[in-house]
């Protein structure tokens, strides 16, 4: 007991009393780990799981050195602790307050939204603790006042670094912390904090630069997990739920599953892999019984639903919350017992991530359970539930050089002073670990790339080693500051019903990139869409029955499976085709596979039963080593067990070759395990001989060529010519401009940088090539089954998601899928209700909780008002009016809630559901209750009607 206090031992009297004060008995095993490394001034990147003070870990040990040191007399921030979200700069600046306050030091956040009068405050009385973002990081760099107050920074954490490291906003950071070394002339401790990652030693070198020692504390070893695979059967009782929520018993299956594991749990979060599928699994609770404590939680919602889901997840009023990778990183919502992941998790660190959420503390067991819906799902999520269990994760890819960063940052320089040393510049650039290997010639391409710009960014005089701030500088400044985002700016697509001329729904730009050709098809809304072109910000539509070839419209924003959990999955196949040749009965593999990984022999059974189909037919098994090619009707199945980005590429190359060599266009589409080609004439063995290089074995040129036509290229090359300054930022992209502009840049480093990062991002060339040329080999083997009547067994659930995307349903039952969900969503939205007669009432409720006529509590007033914000902003605003503050009156929220109580007073409880429809106006609304006043189908109808010109308007506009 006594060593496992000695780590608060090390600290002095005023911050044991603290730490006693604060109720910590002893410390937690990373704090254990952290503080003597910290105290030791070593640089460490620390890992450990959610909720098991990391935070204090690294905190407690850096305030001892700024009191050891009396910093806190001196001017100038101290510590800089960076997060990759606002809303976790919130969250620890709620968290390091009180230990700053009690030893009388100050702490300040600073991000986009910082008031002025903040940032003013700032600038004249430096913090000695600033919590910051990344991007705000590089405005303190080059502002006059902020960039003096840094220079005296001796220690920085980075939290949540994992989240960092393998993106451009990660790189962007490297470069910025290499500035602030130069900046104050010298070197400061660095601290990181990450969940489970693959490779850390590669994280720990990104941390600390190129060249610097970094001590690596793994704790997340000692935590115990407990995972699940679920395989929901349908009952009775699911026949009835699915009735009710106009679905099929199998997906009501599920729900009840999850609901049964809610209630069994104090706090549970729900991991889904896409936004809409966050939006329609919260509907079907909500639906199900309005008064279900769960919530929801996303990027796209506004920070007052975000805001209300986490403190009421903390304080358990809420007892679930469904969320997507929002929920991954440590924002602070209280104890959490369960994580759910609903579908495949697709990758291991993923669901590490996700699992690592619960169970709160090192010693706690993290529980985690995967429900998932077909076998396909299920065999996925089995194979990474086992690699989960080894820890074996997926490597950490971090970008090399990307160039869209560099020239960034290069221009940064100059905002900074005016003229730099060529050979200067190098030096502090390559000593950013993404940067480690850049030559001085890539360096000079960029900057006499933004020297050849029409209107310059950097002037590269002909005689000395300078490059120079151009004469005119207002240019550099406004790219520079316009540009502090390396997150990509994702467009949103309106998509259009061309015959009626009414929005239908909204598609990422990535999935208009995949997909957006005239003719795809895809589903939206229950039904099935034909795309008739894609114009500015508008996919225009036309509605058609033939389901083949339909790809949900989500599947832009879907988790790539990678290479390596495709391949396990070719494993285990190989694995049970090798038992049943040496005489094993399937019920006897069922139960080794149960035991082995601790999982229901009953959902192994159902998981495994298309494979125990497929060998019963006697059919060639595709595995890791084997693909397998078959046709039914006009479609292909080449079974490819190679993962989403490799599997995309080598459809791409299959689709060419057929092309070039055939003369025949074929549709493409794929999943982590197969190919599908939809083509009349095609054979089998023709998809054979392309894979084996009949039809020329120019792999290399032929990938190339591909990627650099793909559509993904063009939206890309979109985002990277921003980044770079060749392109404004509000210019318009129709197909015909983004053709020249690739036309134009071809030959450039955007061109250069675009097809790195759709290698990087979109698909996989160097595994793609390495698949074909062990094919070539014969390392790689490829049967044809030939043309099948029915398809095998193994791709039948293909063939049914190829036609069965959506959950089929009769137009009534469409109708009234669609007027239950917009009902439970208005009914459970929540705002902020307040009386503005006695000016004593302000309460958050959902809709639904309201009474009618919603009355004040301390007054029994009808005047009513409700506003999306939070409850103690609202107080402020009627205290100050009661105190009859004249600027109270001119406040917004004060404006929102007079208006909004002329509604409510007149029309009662349907007036407030009416005011939460998206984009629904107080006059909008007027307009739907005038027509109908209660919360009937009629009522539902006109509202959509309002929120579907809400958004019509808003693409208008832009």
């Amino acid at each position: 007991m006594q060593d496992e206090k000695t780590a608060f031992d090390l600290l002095v009297k005023p911050l044991r009393r603290l730490v006693r004060e604060r109720g910590f008995d002893r410390p937690t095993l990373p704090q254990k780990k952290a503080i003597p490394h910290i105290l030791e001034e070593k640089n460490i990147l620390l890992m450990a799981p959610a909720g098991t003070g990391k935070t204090e870990g690294a905190l407690l040990p850096i305030l001892q050195k700024i009191l050891k040191k009396q910093l806190g007399k001196r001017k100038g921030i101290k510590l800089i602790y960076i997060t990759p979200l606002r809303a976790l700069n919130r969250d620890m600046l709620m968290r390091m307050r009180w230990w700053c306050r009690s030893l009388d030091l100050k702490i300040s956040v600073r991000h986009g939204d910082t008031a002025t009068r903040e940032r003013r405050k700032q600038a004249l009385s430096p913090p000695d603790v600033l919590i910051t973002t990344p991007e705000t990081l590089q405005l303190l760099i080059t502002g006059k006042r902020m960039s003096r107050h840094i220079s005296t920074v001796k220690w920085v954490v980075v939290d949540e670094i994992h989240e960092l490291a393998e993106n451009k906003r990660g790189a962007q950071l490297s470069l910025s912390l290499e500035r602030l070394r130069r900046l104050k002339a010298g070197d400061f401790q660095i601290v990181g904090l990450s969940a489970t990652v693959g490779t850390p030693d590669k994280v720990a070198k990104f941390l600390v630069g190129h060249e610097r020692s970094c001590k690596i504390l793994d704790v997340t070893m000692a935590r115990k997990m407990e995972l699940d695979v679920l395989y929901p059967s349908a009952t009775k009782e699911d026949e009835v739920l699915a009735s009710k929520l106009y679905t099929y018993p199998e997906v009501a299956a599920r729900i009840r599953i999850m609901r049964e594991l809610i209630e069994n749990h104090e706090s549970t979060l729900i991991f889904t892999n896409t936004r809409p599928m966050t939006e329609i699994l919260t509907s079907r609770f909500k639906m199900w019984d309005l008064d279900f404590p769960v919530s929801i939680h996303h990027g796209s919602l506004s920070s007052f639903t975000r805001r209300r889901t986490e403190e009421e997840l903390k304080s358990g009023d809420l007892k679930g919350a469904i969320c997507t990778s929002s929920m991954e990183l440590g924002i602070d919502i209280g104890k959490i017992d369960l994580c759910i992941q609903y579908n495949s998790p697709r990758q291991v660190t993923r669901l590490l991530q996700r699992v690592g959420r619960s169970g709160h503390q090192i010693t706690k067991v993290a529980k985690g359970a995967i429900i998932v819906k077909d076998p396909i799902d299920a065999v996925e999520s089995v194979v990474i539930a086992d690699l989960s269990k080894k820890k074996e994760l997926e490597p950490v890819k971090i970008p090399e050089n990307p160039y869209d960063v560099l020239a960034h940052e290069l221009v940064g320089m100059l905002v900074a002073a005016r003229e730099w040393n060529i050979d200067d510049a190098h030096e502090i650039i390559r000593r950013a670990y993404p940067f480690r290997n850049l030559s001085k010639d890539e360096l000079l391409k960029v900057l006499k790339f933004l020297e050849s710009m029409t209107r310059r960014l950097v002037w590269l005089p002909p005689e000395g080693n300078v490059f120079v701030r151009p004469r005119k500088g207002k240019r550099i400044f406004d790219y520079y500051f316009n540009t502090l985002s390396m997150i990509p700016e994702l467009m949103q697509y309106l998509v259009v019903d061309d015959e009626k001329d009414e929005p239908v729904g909204v598609l990422d730009e990535p999935f208009v990139a995949e997909y957006g050709e005239p003719g795809s098809k895809f589903v939206m809304g229950g039904s099935i869409w034909k795309i008739v072109q894609v114009f500015r910000n508008k996919v225009y539509v036309k509605s058609v029955d033939d389901p083949v070839g339909a790809v949900p419209s989500w599947v832009g924003e879907e988790i790539p499976v990678p290479f390596t959990v495709a391949q396990e999955v070719g494993k285990l196949r190989q694995r049970i085709k090798k038992q049943v040749n040496q005489g094993k009965k399937f019920d006897q593999i069922i139960k080794i596979i149960s035991n082995e990984q601790d999982l229901d022999g009953g959902t192994v059974e159902r998981t495994l039963d298309p494979v125990k189909r497929y060998i019963e037919l006697d059919l060639p098994v595709p595995t890791h080593r084997k693909l397998v090619v078959e046709k039914s009707e006009d479609t292909h199945v080449v079974h490819a067990c190679f993962g989403t980005l490799t599997n995309r590429t080598l459809a791409r190359f299959i689709a060419r070759k057929v092309s070039e060599e055939l003369g025949e266009t074929v549709a493409v589409s794929v999943d982590p395990y197969r190919i599908l080609i939809r083509s009349e004439k095609l054979a089998p063995e023709e998809i054979v001989g392309v894979l084996r290089g009949n039809m020329g074995k120019d792999f290399e040129e032929t990938l190339k060529s591909i990627i650099e036509d793909s559509r993904f290229f063009k939206w890309r090359i979109v985002q990277v010519a921003r980044r770079m300054g060749a392109l404004e930022h509000e210019a318009r992209m129709t197909s015909g401009v983004v053709d020249k502009l690739t036309r134009g840049l071809k030959g450039t480093p955007v061109y250069e940088e675009t097809f790195k990062e759709v290698v990087d991002k979109d698909l996989d060339l160097p595994r793609a090539l390495e698949v074909l040329e062990k094919i070539e080999s014969g390392e790689i083997e490829v049967s044809s089954l030939g043309i099948r009547e029915e398809p095998s067994p193994l791709s039948a659930p293909a063939w049914q998601l190829r036609s069965l995307n959506f959950e089929p349903v009769s137009p009534e039952r469409i109708r009234s899928l669609i007027l239950g969900s917009t009902r439970a969503r208005l009914l459970s939205e929540k705002r902020t209700f307040a009386c503005i007669e006695c000016k004593n009432w302000a309460e958050v409720k959902s809709i639904h909780e309201l009474n009618d006529p919603p009355t004040c509590p301390d007054c029994g007033s009808k005047s009513i008002g409700l506003v999306e914000r939070e409850a103690r902003g609202v107080w402020r605003v009627l205290d100050r009016l009661k105190r009859t503050h004249k600027q109270a009156k001119k406040s917004e929220i004060w404006k929102k809630l007079k208006k909004t109580s002329q509604l409510i007073s007149k029309y009662g409880k349907p007036a407030a559901a009416a005011l939460v429809g998206r984009g629904v106006s107080p006059s909008a609304a007027e307009e739907v209750l005038r027509e109908e006043s209660e919360v009937s189908g009629r009522f539902l109808d006109l509202i959509m009607e309002k929120e579907k010109k809400a958004l019509f308007q808003r693409y208008e506009r832009s």
